[in-house]
Parts: structure tokens; sequence; C-alpha cells
């Protein structure tokens, strides 16, 4: 395997790599070691990391492969000559998760650095369960391997192999290759100079072609969304002197060329691309899953530092709200994700405090497919109380913004408890893709009504008189505020609940009416039934004077208890109520 620098001539295939872990286990040394190219905030470039000695920010460099002899023989029959691997060194401290979310969005492959001396570390499971929700493919790095004791060097190795290992079998990185490095021998840090570069050693050789051995080629999956509207995922955005502005990025979706207009559709300015540079090489176009700087003319950078950059008219929209599709909640995550909670919702480059409301299918209508679902919305769904523990694919959720962010159809979802103040448990609670996008500021009263979702309810009183075999007035369904608009005709039935049968018996149904009318001022109800009461009941509720017929021994008055069962639709403007 023979590295080269990226040439202009040559074809090259980019893949993004990115470089996840706990803080301090060396990713950026790792970084440093493999990479060619130093591109933007590379290697802790800001002065605030290197003075608190830890990533603060997202940092791109990238190395190049001869593709001759690899795995990748697709890519190398469409025309590719290269490989260049860009990698994105992701920050490990645990409040930086934000940025390590944004990292995750553009990658294809990861690397999960661990310092073989520790093991598995809280942010270690952070960026696993990142990894499972936004790529198919990881190597596990286990560095600082220098660091062991000569004698006892392999037996640790082998023996951390096997943790780690034993680790990804409940994950869908189960079986995945494990490399050992040393990406700073003795804990020197060297600068970069990539004029003075020299081949990694053999351990680092050793990874490079694992990588090229396990990522599988991404042109298929890109060709299928490069038809779609352009979306670029800027992460940086600064100003070059006598040229522009420059937002550096990664593609999404879609296509541009230099001279097409770009949008960004938060500020709703609209520029002309001057140019395109791939790590520092000029460009006239890009496509999914290149890494680029586009350079537009006056554009104050402070307007955007991080998010998503389209094209007028895309699919990009600034929402209050939106609906997601395929939700899961992440098992790591101890406690109930709960309907009218708020979490920290990551979407498209955003975190945004968010409120929650869950449904799905009603469960006669669930089906087995693996596929995801679509939302529909002439379809009545159930309020759920709190996202299912297990799997579903029928289950949905409404995400109602603190703040408008900028998000598209597709785009991954990620729900978290950031404000977490355990040290140890994990804060990510539920992942979905959006389904559906709510621009409209006064979507409540617009659009939300179109969403059927409904929550059953049951009302239980109390026969309080029988005023003949087919009338009764019951208390303790309603309360004396109640508007009885919505409740006159809607049906309800008297039930015997014997507790002689015993706990596990069905209450026994004894008729069906309607509720014909209030009662008095206290909140009571008129219940005109279809049959005739059982002639022991009259006469138990009897008023008039006489002997009352005798019930069995175990059943009282408390036991006739009249049920109200209906649905209220959440979104439905006039609270109207269906049974």
């Amino acid at each position: 395997m023979r590295l080269s620098w990226l040439s202009k001539s040559m074809s090259v295939l980019n893949v993004n790599v990115g470089v996840l872990g706990h803080v301090d286990c060396g990713k950026t040394s790792l970084a440093k070691a493999l990479s060619m190219i130093a591109s933007t905030s590379a290697f802790d470039k800001n002065p605030q990391s290197r003075k608190r000695g830890i990533t603060l920010d997202l940092g791109f460099s990238s190395f190049t492969v001869d593709l001759t002899g690899t795995s990748l023989r697709s890519s190398f029959e469409q025309g590719y000559k290269q490989i260049q691997f860009t990698l994105v060194d992701c920050p490990g401290h645990g409040s930086l998760i934000r940025t390590v979310l944004c990292g995750s969005q553009i990658i294809d492959v990861m690397l999960l650095v661990v310092d073989i001396s520790k093991g598995f570390q809280t942010q270690t499971a952070e960026c696993l369960i990142i990894g499972e929700i936004t790529c198919d493919q990881m190597i596990v790095v286990l560095n600082k391997s220098d660091l062991l004791k000569e004698d006892v060097r392999a037996s640790q190795i082998d023996k951390m192999k096997k943790r780690i290992s034993k680790t990804l079998e409940q994950t869908k990185f189960r079986g995945s290759p494990i490399a050992v490095v040393s990406a700073a021998p003795g804990g020197n840090q060297v600068d970069f100079k990539p004029d003075a570069h020299h081949p990694p050693n053999e351990d680092l050789q050793k990874l490079i072609a694992l990588l090229i051995q396990t990522v599988t080629d991404p042109t298929e999956r890109r060709e299928r969304v490069r038809q779609r509207g352009f979306l670029f995922a800027a992460d940086h955005c600064f100003t070059v002197t006598g040229q522009g502005t420059v937002m550096t990025g990664t593609v999404l979706a879609g296509s541009i060329r230099v001279g097409e207009t770009i949008e960004l559709p938060r500020q709703r300015l609209q520029r002309k691309i001057k140019s395109i540079q791939m790590f520092r090489q000029p460009v006239n176009s890009i496509g999914p899953g290149d890494r680029a700087g586009i350079c537009v003319p006056q554009l104050d950078p402070s307007l955007l530092e991080r998010g998503l950059v389209g094209t007028p008219g895309g699919s990009l929209q600034t929402c209050h709200a939106c609906v997601l599709g395929a939700v899961r909640k992440i098992s790591y995550f101890k406690n109930p994700v709960l309907s009218k909670s708020r979490f920290h919702i990551f979407i498209s480059q955003e975190t945004v405090l968010a409120q929650l409301t869950f449904f799905g299918l009603p469960a006669e209508q669930w089906t087995t497919t693996a596929s995801e679902v679509a939302l529909d919305l002439k379809q009545n769904y159930v309020y759920l109380s709190e996202l299912p523990a297990e799997p579903q694919d029928q289950v949905w959720v409404l995400v109602e913004f603190e703040r408008p962010v900028v998000c598209y159809t597709g785009a991954v979802v990620i729900g978290a408890r950031l404000d977490s103040t355990s040290a140890t448990a994990c804060r990510l609670a539920f992942h979905g893709k959006v389904q559906m996008q709510v621009s409209e500021p006064n979507y409540k009263q617009t659009v939300l009504p179109q969403l059927c979702v409904y929550r059953c309810k049951t009302r239980r009183g109390q026969i309080d008189r029988v005023m003949d075999s087919r009338t009764c007035v019951v208390r303790g369904l309603f309360k004396r505020e109640t508007n009885w608009d919505v409740f006159v005709g809607l049906r309800a039935h008297v039930e015997l609940d014997a507790p002689g049968n015993g706990d596990s018996e069905e209450p026994r149904r004894l008729c069906t009416g309607r509720i014909e009318s209030s009662f008095g001022q206290s909140g009571k109800c008129r219940l005109v039934l279809d049959d005739d009461l059982p002639e022991a009941v009259v006469h138990c509720f009897a008023r008039k004077s006489g002997k009352k017929a005798e019930l069995p021994s175990d059943i009282s008055r408390c036991n006739f208890c009249v049920v109200l069962e209906f649905k209220r639709f959440l979104f439905d403007p006039k609270r109207c109520l269906v049974q």
C-alpha cells in the first residue's frame, strides 16, 4: 500500500471518518499521525484548545491512499484511482457532546479510540451509541499500547480485546475489528509538518489497511441522494481577505457548481458561489460526501457559525415543530421518556429544548414490517403517555421546539438529557427521523388539527337513584362546572362489579344507554337505558316506602358502576368527543 499526496489529475473518492472517544484517549494524536493535509481547526488549532489541553471543536484533516489492490473494486471500476480519508476529530469531553453530535452526522465510518489502560469510559459509551445511530461501520482503536509494560503487553492487549468484543456483542457493531496502535509513542507530542511527513509506523500502517478492508463503498448510497436538493452541513465560517467569506463543511445531499446560488434559510440570504475548494484544490462542483470550502461574496461570517446551507426553494425549512418517525428509545437510558416532558433535541447541526408528544397506531393495526412506516394524516393515532422501551416502527413523536430550527425531511434527530447531573448515566434518550416539517408560526391552529391523535378516556360513576326501569340518575361522572354540550348523547353502560367473583373476574355489563341531560346543579346526569334494569336493581334503588328486593349478601349499591368511555382528540380546537 502506497500513501500519496492528493493530485488534481486523479479522480478521488472521499470517505469521512469520525474519530470519537473519551477525553484524553489520544484522538487528536491519532489524527495527526495519520494525516497528510491539515484543514479547518485541525489538531487543536484553537488557542483555547491548546491552553486547556483538550479538543473543543471539530478538527478536519486528511490522507490519501492508492486504490490499487484494495477491496473497493466497485469504486475503482467507476473511475476512482485514490481514496481520500477525511478525518473528523471530535471532542471527548462530556460537556461538548453537542459538537460530537454535529460531527457524527457527516461520517461514513467511525474510529472509536480507547485508552488501552482504561477501557470503555463514560464518553466512550456515548460515542458508541451515537455511532450506532449515525453510521454502519466501526473500528475500535486501542491507543497508548506503548505505555503497557513490555512483559505483560501481549496478555493485556488480548484481555482488553476480549472485554471490548463482549461489550460490542449487544450492538450493531458486533464483530467489529480492533486495532492496536501508539499514536504518540512515549506521550511525545510533535507539531504537524506536512513537508517533513514520514510514512506512519507499522501499527498505523496496519490501521490504514484495516480501514480500507472495513469501509464499504459509499458511492451507491451517495448516488441515491445526489438527485435531491442541495444540503451542505457547514461547520465553520470565516473571511478570506480579497476573496470573500468561506463556509467549510460536508455535502449531505444534492450537488452544486460554481456560479450557482445557495441560500442560508435562517437568515433568508442568497449568495452566488464564487469558488469551491476541496483540501486547497479548486474544483468546479461538489456532491454527496465531499468535504469542501464554498466562497461567497458579501456575507458576514458571524451570521453562520454552524448550520445547514441549501438552495432557493429547496427542502430546508425553518420549523417551529416537526414529527419524527421510526422513533426508538435508547436502551441505555434508564429513565422513562414521557409525553409532555422536555428534552434537548439535536437536529440538523442545532441543539434546542423541545416538548414531546408520543403517539402510535392502535394495537390492532400494528404490522410486522421492518421498514419505516410513513405518517398518514388520514389515519387516527392513539396517544402514548411514554415512549415504549421495545422498538416499534408504528411510533411517532411530535416535537415542539422552544425556538425555530432549520431542518429537512429525513434528518436524523437525537433526544437527550444534557442537564443530567450523573457523571456515569447515559444522557442519550431516543432517536428518530423527520417525517413532517411544521413551518407555520401558528401551527397549533393551522397544522396540528390535521394530526388526528386521540386519547382514550374512561370515567366511572355510581347510580344515585333509579327513576324507573330504563332511567337512572348518575353521580360521580362529572363535576359541577362541566360543559354538558359535549357529553349529552354519549353512550355509557351499567356494570356489576361483584367482589365475590374474585379479583380476576371481569365486571358484568348489565345494560347500555345514553346521557340525556344534566340533573340538578351538582354534576349529576340522567341516563336513559336501551333495556330494562333487572327488577332487583330497580327495587334496590327505589325511594318509595315498602320492602326492597334483597340482593346477594356480597353485593351492595356500591357494586353498580356506570362507565363512560370516549376518545378526545388532542389537537381538535372544538374539543369534540368521539365514541
